[in-house]
């Protein structure tokens, strides 16, 4: 695959947070904009995206269970070395070493990944593109925001003016949860799209296009949010308030660590169609998606590294996916 097809995925994404950087130097823009963008994106337009891909989804050709396994171990194991740095090397505390593994295990599968696998496998991979990144966007936008409500619930806190600090569960927290995923924008989007593809039923135009506008605004809505909260990470990296280390540490194991480990499981452990195979690896070696800063701007955790992590990891990507395309492409 030619390097120009990359550049061809990687340069508008990187135009847009320019001037979402760009427009950050001006009043207007300052303020709580970010988090207005950030929330339009989360509510509005990432629900819309998701469903429209389900409901569009063709599943009669079958989907291999081990793409569906490698995906998910991928993920979870790039978590898992993520946090575990976080708390061993970085001292950092449990959300915010959560909030790295986040950095670390969910990559820019749709808006980078989609056409990629098409320019890099042909037509034929439309539907691992399909199924890949809804595996990867599913996991990552409703496991993190329930699991950071039961970190939430278990950080210390004071009783009272004065009083000891406790660490028992708040009450209620197993309904927190529970209302944090179900009550979710995007998982309901993607049960209402399953509901609409078995149904059978067509949208009607004008509710399509309405839908397709919005899902639209989704990846230049949260691209732009990134580019506004950059400058803060730019300056936080110079006074050392933003970890460079940290986030570091977050693109290797996105660009390099979650690729290899995909390559070895579809290759040793979980052998698939060799074009399973290569969708494993090339969605597993995308940059970090900005659907990740979205989500650790609505936890408020760990804003700026996040932001810093989505520019650098697709700057790296230029060079690292050029390698991994390589190794599967047919």
């Amino acid at each position: 695959m030619e390097l120009s097809a990359i550049l061809n995925a990687i340069v508008p994404l990187f135009a847009i947070v320019a001037i979402g950087y760009g427009a950050s130097a001006f009043r207007v823009f300052q303020g709580n904009t970010a988090q207005a963008v950030n929330d339009f994106v989360y509510w509005i337009a990432l629900p819309a995206l998701l469903f429209l891909a389900v409901a569009k989804a063709d599943l009669s050709e079958g989907v291999p269970w081990q793409f569906v396994v490698v995906a998910l171990v991928s993920i979870v194991v790039s978590y898992l070395v993520a946090m575990a740095g976080a708390r061993g090397i970085f001292r950092r505390d449990t959300k915010v070493a959560f909030t790295l593994g986040l950095m670390a295990g969910y990559g820019n599968v749709a808006y980078m990944g989609v056409p990629l696998l098409l320019a890099a496998l042909g037509p034929q991979a439309a539907l691992p593109a399909a199924i890949g990144q809804l595996i990867h966007n599913m996991f990552n936008m409703v496991c993190y925001p329930a699991v950071h409500t039961l970190l939430d619930a278990k950080a210390p806190r004071r009783d009272g003016p004065g009083a000891m600090l406790s660490t028992d569960r708040k009450p209620g927290i197993g309904r927190e949860i529970a209302k944090k995923v179900l009550l979710n924008p995007v998982f309901l989007s993607v049960v209402a799209g399953l509901a609409f593809s078995l149904s059978g039923l067509g949208l009607a135009r004008p509710v399509h296009d309405t839908i397709d506008l919005l899902a639209g605004a989704a990846a230049p809505g949260a691209l732009f949010a990134v580019g506004l909260t950059l400058r803060k990470a730019v300056s936080g990296m110079r006074d050392g308030s933003v970890g460079v280390a940290e986030v570091g540490f977050a693109v290797v194991v996105k660009t390099v660590g979650m690729p290899l480990l995909a390559l070895f499981l579809v290759t040793v452990v979980f052998p698939m169609p060799p074009l399973w195979a290569a969708a494993s690896v090339i969605l597993a070696g995308m940059p970090n998606a900005a659907t990740a800063y979205v989500l650790a701007q609505q936890a408020r955790t760990y804003v700026q590294e996040a932001a810093a992590a989505v520019v650098v990891s697709t700057a790296v990507a230029v060079v690292t996916l050029s390698l991994w395309i390589g190794v599967v492409e047919p």
